[in-house]
């Protein structure tokens, strides 16, 4: 033995002289007694374990009965109280050191914390100890803890049956949040192991000590689904409370706890939260928990000769022993029966291989030889323990590394119904087998919490005649006057019957949240028994995550009304251009049209009528054509609109151009501009027109691309905030391509130069005064028309570009106003012309001198008019001056010619 440990045994020899010790043993025998050391927390510790005594103490009972099992020996067993701490469990350890006898092995105590203590201690006194409550991974660490067993299986079992679940249902995000005493924190180490090993993402690892509001807080954050739970009871409340406040608990998530809280522990009163009883049941509701079998199966008998329910009946008449009426019904109770087994199994096996063998010494020794120094002994008790395999009252009972291998439990905190009452749909019922008048039936049913019931439904009758629980007559509601309603199951048709007459009846009440089997698992062989379904709301299985909402895409485009009225307006237009068209091929060798050259009229007409179908085009997207055709589209719109607009613009303006280079031109030589040569500079432009789009289409020809508009949340998820499951995703389909930019660009520059340069003849030829060859005023307007609302089309664009709808009426609207008030403003006037002066307007009225109206010479002979206008203003008042010279008859001789004396009105010829 250690120096350290002789000096702790003679100072705790001198301070624990006396304690509290119990040898129990119920059985006076000579046989050979073997003491064990029984180590348990009695009423007043912060865990009353003191069921476990009478449970331990009966297994040593029948274990001293059987002649098959140590018949040369009685197991007698001193129990002290361990407490559920370290310190009191020490003291209980040295205590029985110190004392007479000595303990062969010792079986205790309940608790992690003082297990470790007693079992790292006894290890040095060669001493087993079989533990039957403690649940730490830690305690399965051979090297602090070489001679630990239990009958209670380990946290880390647990955290394979865990790990079990969440493969069997898919999970690989899982969450941990754990109170900070050694046993949780042991606990969940061996969880992320077991996590990792199986390759499931651990999104957070969380631990408190006494608030958990921030750690839930971050599981929250972290999208926590699953999350696994490992706190004392009281600190378990107050997680449920901070989880249930957060949003953390009810649909969409999976809490798995610990199963060995007291029954309705989250219905206790605790100030330390303040969520209301409803809400806790709520926020607990559907949890999962996971237990050591506590009683095996009926049908099996166990080492003992006994099954289960024998077990439980021996138990509870037990308790009622005058010794142990102050102890508790614990129903762990059957871990502590396992554990006296499993030591008088090891012990019996020992027995024998003790009578023909020898130890290092050569001696040959019984059990009660031993002594705390003995070391082969001890080993001889370990290893025989490892070997031991039994049917106990908890069922199959073996171990691998000292941790219990078994069968465990996996609940459900459902509503269901005690046992004895049927459940359906939210709640129990039960037929009692006898048969009362109503009043008395009402009375029964009250003394079970419940109510008769009135059996509303065809469904309920139908689940309940199925189970054979009702009669051929029941009591139908709590009428209490003489003539009570029944009804007959069988034809379900009510039946008036006397109150007082004897019939059965139903008894109803609300079923109860109840911790509820739904699987057992074989952690050895790795097997999963399924024995009723797992209840998850809307019958779904939640996911480890938040799922991404569906995204529903959904094209926004123009409805047919709109469509459809836009193209009604662009045909008026185009009606127009062709009542226009129509009217200057009639006219066209009418003095006036004449003069304004109807051919480069009918191109203006033309690029109209080109940009009128680009507006239809423009209202086409891929929900009236498949994409394909909708990729044509958007090349016809590049053309139509180009060539539209150069036609009109380029005709207007070549016609002003020609009347430009009359007038600047001021030379005595005729000039003649004819019509062909302002078609070929009208061809020139549409000539660039079609270079520019050319380019474009080969380089970078225009394709089908797919605009998404701001996502918008379904309307049944804004009814339903705690989580969105489907966001609508607008779109519209476009023309584009990766260049747009820089050929759109070239475009607007171009003809933003031929606007300029059309501004510019405009202002030039404003003077001339012959209205059928000079449209510089309306060409002017035109280009007012056009500039202005071009620019707030693109600002107003700029805004509502991810409005398709409104974008093409908008546009379409305004591309049909500027083209029509055109063709009006150009057109108009020539057609009031034209049926005001059938013959054409007299020439004097066209200019201030006479001419010929050929459109080839007309012109050129304007410009001779006004030369010999200034000529004759200049020679009449040569002869004004002359008259008053008094050199009249001189000035007449000279130029042969009879000239008006200014003096004789009665004179009507002028002769020059």
């Amino acid at each position: 033995m250690s120096l350290p440990l002789q000096v702790s045994l003679a100072f705790l020899c001198i301070i624990y002289a006396s304690s509290d010790v119990n040898t129990t043993s119920t059985t006076m025998s000579t046989k050979t007694p073997l003491y064990l050391g029984g180590y348990f927390p009695m009423p007043g510790s912060s865990y009353d374990g003191s069921g476990f005594v009478p449970a331990t103490q009966m297994a040593l009972d029948h274990i001293n009965e059987r002649d098959d099992i140590l018949p040369e020996y009685e197991l007698k067993m001193i129990v002290n109280n361990s407490g559920c701490a370290p310190g009191p469990a020490m003291r209980a350890l040295f205590d029985q050191l110190i004392r007479k006898p000595i303990k062969i092995m010792t079986i205790g105590p309940c608790c992690s914390e003082p297990s470790k203590a007693v079992s790292g201690v006894g290890y040095h006194w060669n001493l087993i100890t079989m533990n039957y409550g403690a649940v730490s991974p830690t305690l399965s660490n051979r090297n602090l803890y070489p001679y630990f067993y239990r009958t209670y299986m380990s946290a880390a079992e647990f955290n394979l049956v865990q790990v079990r679940l969440m493969r069997e249902y898919g999970w690989q995000r899982v969450a941990s949040i754990h109170e900070l005493w050694e046993v949780f924190s042991s606990t969940v180490d061996n969880l992320l192991t077991l996590l990792k090993e199986d390759n499931i993402t651990i999104i957070g690892a969380e631990s408190f000590q006494e608030n958990p509001s921030n750690q839930v807080k971050v599981l929250k954050i972290k999208d926590a689904k699953i999350v696994v739970l490992n706190t004392y009871e009281g600190m378990a409340r107050r997680v449920f409370c901070e989880a249930y406040k957060a949003g953390l608990t009810g649909k969409g998530y999976v809490w798995m706890i610990i199963a060995w809280y007291t029954e309705g522990w989250w219905a206790k009163q605790d100030d330390s939260i303040d969520c209301t009883p409803a809400e806790m049941t709520e926020a607990v509701r559907g949890y999962l928990c996971i237990d050591s079998t506590l009683l095996g199966d009926p049908k099996d008998n166990t080492i003992a000769n006994i099954n289960s329910d024998d077990f439980l009946a021996f138990y509870e008449e037990r308790l009622q022993w005058p010794e142990y009426r102050d102890f508790t019904n614990n129903v762990y109770a059957p871990f502590g029966y396992d554990a006296a087994w499993a030591v008088a199994l090891t012990l019996n096996k020992s027995a024998e291989i003790l009578k023909t063998k020898r130890f290092a010494d050569n001696t040959i020794r019984r059990l009660e030889d031993f002594n705390y120094d003995d070391v082969e002994m001890g080993r001889m008790f370990f290893d025989l323990l490892a070997e031991t395999d039994f049917i106990g009252a908890t069922g199959p009972v073996s171990f691998r590394t000292g941790d219990r291998v078994g069968i465990t439990q996996i609940f459900q905190l459902q509503d269901n119904c005690r046992p004895g009452w049927q459940y359906f749909d939210g709640a129990c019922y039960v037929t009692p087998s006898l048969a009362l008048e109503h009043q008395m039936a009402a009375n029964y049913c009250q003394s079970l919490d419940a109510y008769v019931s009135p059996l509303q439904g065809e469904e309920l009758l139908e689940h309940l005649l199925n189970e054979d629980i009702l009669g051929p007559l029941f009591w139908f509601g709590d009428d209490d006057s003489v003539t009570c309603q029944s009804m007959d199951v069988m034809s379900q048709t009510m039946v008036e019957k006397n109150c007082f007459e004897e019939i059965n009846f139903v008894c109803e009440k609300q079923a109860e949240l109840l911790q509820h089997l739904v699987a057992l698992y074989d952690v050895k062989n790795d097997i999963m028994d399924w024995k009723d379904s797992v209840i998850w709301p809307d019958g779904e299985v939640p996911l480890d995550h938040t799922p991404p909402p569906v995204i529903v895409h959904v094209m926004k485009y123009s409805s047919p009304i709109t469509f459809y009225s836009m193209c009604a307006l662009s045909g008026v237009g185009l009606i127009l251009a062709l009542a226009f068209l129509g009217f200057n091929i009639k006219f066209k060798d009418q003095r006036t049209i004449k003069m304004s050259s109807p051919y480069l009229n009918n191109l203006i007409i033309l690029g109209g009528i080109l940009i009128y179908f680009w507006v239809v085009t423009f209202g086409l997207d891929t929900h009236l054509l498949s994409k394909e055709a909708f990729k044509v589209i958007c090349h016809i719109r590049n053309w139509l609109l180009c060539l539209g607009f150069v036609l009109a613009f380029g005709a207007m303006f070549s016609k002003t151009w020609r009347v430009y280079r009359v007038v600047t031109l001021k030379t005595p030589q005729r000039i003649v501009i004819s019509d062909r040569q302002l078609f070929a500079m009208v061809a020139i432009l549409v000539a660039v027109d079609v270079v520019i789009l050319t380019v474009w289409e080969i380089v970078d020809p225009m394709k089908v691309a797919t605009y998404d508009l701001q996502p918008e949340i379904a309307l049944s998820d804004l009814e339903d905030s705690s989580e969105v499951r489907e966001i609508i995703q607008p779109y519209f389909n476009y023309c584009s391509c990766n260049n747009m930019l820089y050929f759109f660009s070239a475009l607007c520059v171009y003809k933003g130069l031929l606007l300029i340069f059309g501004t510019f003849l405009a202002w030039e030829t404003r003077k001339v005064a012959i209205p059928a060859l000079n449209d510089s005023k309306y060409i002017g307007m035109s280009v007012y028309n056009v500039v202005i609302l071009s620019s707030i089309g693109a600002a107003v664009s700029l805004i509502i570009y991810d409005d398709p709808p409104l974008l093409f009426i908008f546009t379409g609207t305004l591309v049909i106003f500027c083209t029509t008030v055109t063709l009006i403003v150009i057109f108009v006037p020539k057609v009031i012309s034209v049926y005001k002066y059938p013959e054409g307007k007299p020439v004097t009225t066209m200019a201030s001198q006479g001419g010929s109206i050929d459109p080839k010479q007309t012109l050129h002979d304007a410009e001779e008019k006004r030369r010999l206008r200034e000529k004759m203003v200049k020679l009449e008042e040569a002869i004004r001056k002359a008259v008053n010279s008094g050199s009249l008859e001189c000035l007449k001789e000279s130029m042969g010619a009879t000239v008006i004396d200014p003096e004789n009105t009665n004179s009507t010829t002028d002769r020059v």
